[in-house]
Parts: C-alpha cells; sequence; structure tokens
C-alpha cells in the first residue's frame, strides 16, 4: 500500500475504537487509547511510511508469499473473527484446504515483534525516572503504533501474500495500490508540506470530496461489529497475522485470477477481466478489513500494558 493509505488506516483504526459500539469491558482500554492516539496524530503519516522509507525490508518483513502445492493432502487452514471477509470468502475459495507452501517472508513475526516492543517500552518509560537517558518517549511508542499498522495492513493486501510476482512486468501490484492512494487523496484535505492530514472538529482526516470506496471503509467503521477475538485457536498477535495471511492468499486469487501471472497480464487485460470489475468490493473488504485489524491488535497491546500497569 502507499504512503496516505497507510496513514488513513491508521486514523481509520482509531476512528473504529472511538465509533464503532465496544464491549463494555473493553471500552475503558478504547477510550484511553483514543485519547492517547490523539496527541500524537501528527506523526501519523511520517510513522505508518516508515517500514517503506527507511528499513526497506519489503523483501521480506511485508510479505508471507504463500504458492498452491501439489501435495496430496487437506491444508488445514487458521479461523478469523466471523467478521472478516477475507475469511467468509477466502472459506467460498477452490484453494481452501488444498495444500500450499510458504516461499518466503516474515510479516507475522515483525508484527509480533513490535507488539511486543511497544509493551516492552511502555514499561520503560513508566519505571526509569523521567529524563533518564536509557527512557524511551512517548513520541517513540507512537511511532512503534505507527510502524507496526504498516505491516498488519501490508498483510491484508493479497499480493503481498501471493509468490505471483505482480510487482514484476506491469506491475499491477503497485497500479492497484496507487488506485486506492488517489482515493485517499481525492477524500481528505491533506497538509503535504507538513506531511500530515487537516483534522475535523473531532480530530480526523478533514474529508473533502469522500470516493464511494473510501466512504464504505468509513460506514464499516461504525456498522461493522467489533469483536476483540483473534479467532478460535489463536492467541496473540503472531496467531492473528499468519491466519490474516492465509485469507490474503486465497483472495490474492479472486483479485487476480489462478490463470494469469507477471508474464501474460497487461494492465489493458486486467482492466477488462471479470475480476477487474468487481475490483471495488475486493478493495472494500481488504480495506475494512485492514482497518478492523489494526484496531484489534493494537487495542490487545494497549490492554496489555495497561494491565501491567494496574498492578504495579
Amino acid at each position: 500500500m502507499k504512503k496516505y493509505t497507510h496513514a488513513w488506516l491508521a486514523f481509520m483504526a482509531i476512528k473504529r475504537l472511538d465509533c464503532a459500539n465496544i464491549p463494555e469491558e473493553l471500552k475503558g482500554d478504547a477510550q484511553s487509547l483514543v485519547k492517547w492516539f490523539h496527541d500524537y496524530r501528527d506523526f501519523v503519516i511520517e510513522g505508518a511510511w516508515y517500514p517503506d522509507q527507511v528499513f526497506k525490508d519489503m523483501a521480506t518483513s511485508h510479505i508471507i508469499k504463500y504458492r498452491p502445492d501439489t501435495a496430496e493432502r487437506e491444508q488445514k487452514f487458521k479461523r478469523l473473527p466471523r467478521t472478516m471477509q477475507c475469511y467468509n470468502k477466502g472459506m467460498k475459495s477452490p484453494l481452501y484446504k488444498k495444500p500450499f507452501a510458504i516461499e518466503e517472508g516474515n510479516c507475522a513475526d515483525r508484527c509480533e515483534s513490535i507488539a511486543h516492543s511497544i509493551v516492552d517500552c511502555f514499561k520503560i518509560l513508566r519505571t526509569e525516572e523521567r529524563g533518564n537517558p536509557i527512557s524511551t518517549t512517548s513520541n517513540h511508542i507512537a511511532m512503534r503504533f505507527f510502524i507496526l499498522s504498516h505491516y498488519i495492513a501490508d498483510c491484508h493486501m493479497p499480493l503481498h501474500c501471493d509468490c505471483r510476482s505482480f510487482s514484476s512486468g506491469e506491475n499491477i501490484h503497485g497500479f492497484i495500490e496507487s488506485e486506492w492512494d488517489k482515493q485517499v487523496k481525492a477524500s481528505y484535505h491533506i497538509d503535504i508540506p507538513n506531511n500530515r492530514f487537516f483534522y475535523d472538529p473531532q480530530g480526523y482526516p478533514l474529508a473533502n470530496k469522500i470516493t464511494p470506496l473510501v466512504q464504505e471503509v468509513e460506514n464499516d467503521i461504525v456498522n461493522r461489529e467489533f469483536l476483540y477475538t483473534w479467532g478460535n485457536g489463536n492467541n496473540n498477535t503472531w496467531d492473528y497475522i499468519s491466519a490474516v495471511s492465509e485469507y490474503s492468499y486465497l483472495m490474492s486469487y479472486r483479485l487476480i485470477p489462478k490463470e494469469f501471472d507477471e508474464k501474460n497480464l497487461t494492465k489493458e487485460l486486467y482492466k477488462s477481466s471479470e475480476a477487474y470489475s468487481r475490483l471495488g468490493e475486493y478493495s472494500s473488504d481488504i480495506l475494512c478489513d485492514a482497518v478492523d485489524s489494526i484496531a484489534r491488535v493494537w487495542l490487545h497491546v494497549w490492554a496489555r500494558y495497561r494491565k501491567w500497569a494496574e498492578k504495579r
């Protein structure tokens, strides 16, 4: 995904925690995270883009690449919360339960490590005296949240989980992501020189002429049931992102059918395909799921820190 899409997804995750019907037992954590976030919102664009601009670990940590396997066995796919569209549609894929192999990528490991590091940084901040040179800062921790959102979002982009290399050839991968970024940039007022959004009275990106796709995500933030669970059988960020990557792989074959690869697919051919006619639907599924996942992971991280802090 591109720069402004990443930042917007992070904002929408917080807006989801602010506006959705959060279960009563989680409201305190959700509200405190929303309040904390707004003090650091000017760093979202920079922080959410750090993995691409500075770390540049795209070949490993932004991906988990799957390919169909020839082994004659049924594959056990992980579970996801029932509200996830990639899960509901992935189970209808002809590749569901079919064998697969993982070729490369460690996105789940990266997400798990950053999630732990955020809690650790909070613990250091709360333990050391103010001004201690070995202590972290709240600005640094906020940046870690935004960095984490980048990797979570990337795992929802189906082509990050497909061994077919659509970044080569005519770069269909980049074409799709650029289309999303154009819609985000058209939908909100962005203070480009200062690398930030302009804000509405509630502190979220100020709307311009919101496109239908962006409006679908805005609607989903409020209307989708919020589930805190990782999905049956999953116990942590690593399990959850691993499960997401499996269903992103299945969604990739909806986004681009199996008869195509980087060698035989042109932009013109893709635009004339049935799959392209449904790109809006798939884009909505992908982006709404990404917002939901960022909100879910962030709230788990924040709740873990708050639980530790209450015991001190």
